[in-house]
């Protein structure tokens, strides 16, 4: 099968627009379903579109919203704006700009957020306490190996520190010209894995994703970390983290971080990577949603 067979447009019944909130024009895509909305906020290399195929089956009983963040895919891409304090407020701009929160809203969203997109929404969540019914971060940022640290023995499964290469992701984001999706899809060991693994289409909307990431992107890596001992506190809807795999002492690491959480959970991913749904699937979606129903 070659790219042109693949079927890129969004699931039957879905719909996508614009909504101008902070100062910026974001792009979203919603199911449109009768349950809770649940919003989902992607990673740094990520866009709304191609998290669509990872949440998905979620669309049975929520509604599903997921956008791009400032300088990605269809959105509006300005020279400023990527402190995680910022993208929090996108976030809160894009729920009360659909109408998912306030006073005429029933019933209250669930924030989900992998990666870059789990620290926003831990800070929207922080900041906002009341907002959210529940929080699910996948592999937040901010939990997160700093440089020169690793969160895994050398063959442990779920290999953090190659995952999540801060330096790899600033080459790829300022490479212009970028390379062609044929060529991008051929050389990244990833994507040609969801290739040969009959995932065509994830792998496609990602090569898609990350061949749109604005070079002012780049803010977003030079921005101040976020200390979780700082925002979850503040948290106060039951939260789901959802981990990559690690070893001990890391997994140690993520237990202190997450103890300062008031109603949270820590779920460590046997053979997860930094992408945890898009790798164990099965497994992620079936702690998602027993988190979510309890609540």
């Amino acid at each position: 099968m070659t790219d042109t067979d693949i079927d890129l447009t969004i699931p039957e019944g879905w719909t996508e627009g614009d909504v101008a909130v902070n100062g910026v024009r974001l792009h979203y895509y919603r199911s449109g379903g009768a349950g809770r909305p649940l919003v989902v906020a992607h990673g740094i290399t990520a866009d709304g579109r191609s998290r669509i195929p990872l949440v998905e089956p979620l669309a049975d009983e929520y509604d599903v919203v997921t956008y791009d963040a400032r300088g990605h895919g269809r959105s509006a891409a300005p020279d400023g704006g990527y402190t995680y304090s910022d993208m929090a407020a996108d976030l809160v701009g894009l729920v009360d700009a659909l109408g998912l929160a306030g006073p005429d809203a029933d019933p209250d969203p669930v924030l989900y957020g992998h990666s870059m997109g789990g620290t926003a929404v831990a800070v929207a969540a922080a900041e906002n306490p009341a907002l959210p019914h529940a929080v699910v971060l996948e592999d937040p940022e901010l939990l997160l190996p700093l440089d020169g640290e690793t969160d895994d023995a050398d063959d442990a499964p779920g290999d953090e520190s190659d995952d999540v290469d801060v330096s790899a992701m600033i080459e790829r984001i300022r490479g212009r010209p970028a390379p062609s999706r044929e060529a991008l899809l051929t050389a990244d060991s990833e994507l040609q894995a969801l290739v040969d693994a009959g995932r065509e289409r994830l792998a496609t909307l990602l090569a898609d994703a990350y061949l749109d990431v604005d070079a002012a992107v780049e803010g977003v890596l030079a921005a101040e970390r976020v200390d979780p001992a700082d925002v979850f506190p503040e948290i106060e809807a039951p939260t789901l983290i959802l981990k990559a795999d690690a070893d001990p002492e890391s997994r140690t690491r993520h237990r202190e971080a997450a103890s300062h959480l008031p109603d949270g959970r820590l779920v460590h991913v046997d053979g997860a990577g930094h992408c945890v749904l898009r790798e164990e699937p099965d497994r992620a979606l079936e702690i998602i949603e027993e988190f979510l129903d309890e609540r």
